[in-house]
Order: C-alpha cells, then sequence, then structure tokens
C-alpha cells in the first residue's frame, strides 16, 4: 500500500505575504510609511528643538547646509555655519548671509536641560494629557538625536529653515506628523467598526433593520462630504475648543462620512454567507445570532476589511490636511501638515514659491503619505484577491 503523504496547507496568512512580497512598490510604501510613523512616534527626540520654540529675529530662515568636507575637500566630521539677518533698506525685506568665520560642529545625542526642552518620550506620550498630569507624569527627557557644539545656545540648525514664526520647519514637520497621520488611522479604525457592525446588521437580519440602514446610509451619502465637514467644523470652531477636543471633532466627522461604503460591501457580503453551510450548521447547533455574525460572519470578511482599511487612510488624512488648510480643523498651539500649509500659502504670495520654498515641504510629505498608502492598498489587494495571485 502507498504510503499517503499529508499535505500542509498554506494559511489565508502566509499565502497573502508571499504575494504580497512579490509587489516591490507596496513593500517600499511599507517601509517608508514605518519611518514617517517612526519618525512621528520619536518626534520630540528627533526634532533639535521643541514644538513651541519661537525666535522673533529669525524668521524665514533658509535651511541650514550641512557641510562635509573642510576647505581643503577633505571629508570631515559634519559642520555647519550661522546665518545673519540683514534689513535690505530698499525693499525692507529680510536678507540672510552665510557667516563663514567660524564652524559649528554637529553633535549626537545632544542634550538640552532647559526648562522648555524638556518632553515626555513615547511611548508614554500616548497616555492623555489630563491623565499624565492626574498621575503626576511631567516632561522630564532631554536627549536629542542631534543638535549643535554651541555652549552659548544661540546658534541653532534649521535643516528645512524657518516659519514665520521662526520655529524650526523641520521639527515642527515630525510633531505635524502625529495628527496628519494619526488621525487617517483613527478615523479609519471607526469608521470600519461602525460599517462592520451596521453592515452585519442589515446582511444578517435584512427585512425592515435592512431597508432602515440602506436609507440612512443613501441619505448620508446624498450629502457632499466636504460640505458637511466644512458644516461640522464651522459649528464647533466658534467654540474655541481645545486642539485635543478638536482632534477628537474632526475624528468623529470623519468616521460619520466614511462608514457608509463598508456597510454596504459588508451586506453584500453577509446576504451570501448567511446561506452558506457553515451558518446553517452553527443554528442548528443552538448558537446565537450575536455569535454567528461575529464568530462566523465578520471573519470572511476580513481580507476585505483590511484592503478597505488601507484605501480609506488616505483619503481621511487629506481630508483633514484640507480642513486645517481652510482654518477649520487643528488650530495652533497645535500643529499639522494642513495648517503648515495654510501659514504657507498665506506668505506665498508675498515673495512667491521660490524665494520661501522650504515652507511648502508639509504639501511634499502629505504626496508621499497618500501615495504610499495607496501602493500599499494595492499591494494589499492584490495579495488577497485570489484572482489576482501569480
Amino acid at each position: 500500500m502507498d504510503d499517503v503523504r499529508a499535505v500542509k496547507g498554506a494559511s489565508l496568512t502566509s499565502i497573502a505575504w508571499q504575494q504580497f512580497k512579490k509587489h516591490p512598490l507596496a513593500r517600499i510604501a511599507l517601509v517608508v510609511l514605518g519611518i514617517m510613523y517612526l519618525l512621528a512616534a520619536f518626534a520630540d527626540f528627533v526634532a533639535p528643538y521643541p514644538e513651541h520654540d519661537i525666535n522673533a529675529n529669525a524668521t524665514f530662515e533658509p535651511p541650514t547646509v550641512v557641510h562635509i568636507r573642510d576647505a581643503e575637500g577633505r571629508l570631515t566630521w559634519p559642520y555647519i555655519y550661522t546665518m545673519k539677518k540683514t534689513i535690505d533698506m530698499q525693499t525692507f525685506e529680510s536678507v540672510w548671509t552665510v557667516d563663514t568665520s567660524r564652524a559649528y560642529p554637529l553633535r549626537l545625542f545632544v542634550r538640552r536641560t532647559g526648562i522648555r526642552d524638556r518632553y515626555v518620550p513615547f511611548p508614554v506620550n500616548l497616555i492623555p494629557v489630563p491623565m499624565r498630569r492626574a498621575l503626576g507624569i511631567r516632561p522630564w527627557a532631554t536627549l536629542h538625536l542631534f543638535g549643535v557644539d554651541d555652549p552659548s545656545g544661540q546658534v541653532k540648525v534649521h535643516l528645512l529653515g524657518t516659519d514665520d514664526l521662526g520655529s524650526d520647519v523641520f521639527g515642527k514637520l515630525l510633531f505635524g506628523a502625529r495628527i496628519s497621520l494619526t488621525i487617517g488611522i483613527l478615523a479609519s479604525l471607526v469608521a470600519i467598526v461602525i460599517g462592520m457592525i451596521m453592515g452585519g446588521l442589515a446582511g444578517f437580519y435584512g427585512g425592515w433593520i435592512d431597508e432602515v440602514i440602506l436609507r440612512f446610509v443613501e441619505a448620508l451619502s446624498a450629502i457632499p462630504d466636504l460640505f458637511l465637514l466644512l458644516t461640522l467644523s464651522a459649528v464647533f470652531y466658534p467654540l474655541h475648543l481645545p486642539s485635543t477636543t478638536q482632534f477628537t471633532v474632526i475624528i468623529v466627522a470623519l468616521s460619520v462620512i466614511g462608514w457608509g461604503g463598508t456597510a454596504r460591501a459588508v451586506r453584500g457580503q453577509l446576504l451570501s454567507l448567511r446561506e452558506r453551510d457553515f451558518t446553517v450548521a452553527a443554528k442548528a447547533l443552538g448558537a446565537s445570532n450575536s455569535r454567528i455574525i461575529a464568530r462566523h460572519l465578520l471573519p470572511q470578511t476580513l481580507s476585505f476589511i483590511i484592503i478597505s482599511l488601507s484605501i480609506q487612510i488616505p483619503g481621511y488624512t487629506l481630508a483633514e490636511s484640507v480642513l486645517s488648510f481652510f482654518g477649520l480643523g487643528i488650530q495652533p498651539p497645535s500643529t499639522s501638515w494642513g495648517l503648515m500649509l495654510s501659514t504657507a500659502q498665506s506668505f506665498a504670495g508675498v515673495t512667491g514659491l521660490g524665494a520661501r520654498w522650504w515652507i511648502f515641504t508639509p504639501g511634499v510629505a502629505i504626496f508621499i503619505a497618500v501615495l504610499t498608502w495607496n501602493l500599499l492598498g494595492d499591494g494589499l489587494r492584490d495579495a488577497f484577491d485570489p484572482k489576482s495571485r501569480r
């Protein structure tokens, strides 16, 4: 009798991972997104200066050039020169020139002992501020990734220049990433959960429950998304709410808009799944409706949920940027990429894009974030779709 060898079947996760690795652009997007979220998480450590650091004497300072060769052309430790500001008496504009009289070496792992330089490091900073205060957690960390070897503290390095307040654009880009990148994930998660619950109820029970949910989704989809966002933001804007509350309001507003499409898709899948043999068997064994939905039906939509999540996140990130750009989203003293672009746009008409190009770098960050999320979504879609597997 021939030996019968059992062939071990591969799980959906392993198959999807093997297919995902065949998409180089999706892998690159995953790495880029990982780096962006790590930089946002450790922004206090990576940024050379605090989030609310202001220097009125250094407004619109051009990016600091980091030199790696000495005067004779030999490789040396990175160093910078200071920038000096003068006023053009004809145009009354600030003119920045490089002072090459002295070189200032850059140093890694610099400690800043000022009170404003202290921060709460990751992951402790994930704890809400009121809870931190109740627990007695105060900013204590003083270590930064890099800085200038200058005991006086007057010489500063601005890799991406400064803005209209003299704040370091590179640091604000990292701090703004916390809101611009996080709000897309949180809003998508909330929208996905609401869509799964409502779509699961509509698809499993049908009848009047299905009709009510579908009519509500259709009514919600008839309202233009941007109009609804602007309306909700305009309602809360005069209340002068704290930035944390505004952050929550934007998440809720974006989630209210986005769950309808997920609900319709989940409903359509459950309409077919509820007639499958495993569903009928679960009913025959006495399983409750809630258990059948949660343990047997909704897990079958997992691949769709993962793909939908990766596609919705860049849309929500872009929506937050648009709201903040119009002044209806995140407000100072907090910052986001959209708010930084709004500030940059207000000064664009004075000197144009070419003279102060560095204040528009948040737009590049938004472009990279949205592009990488879309590339990642395409890779996940092909990985979980059996028809597109190679």
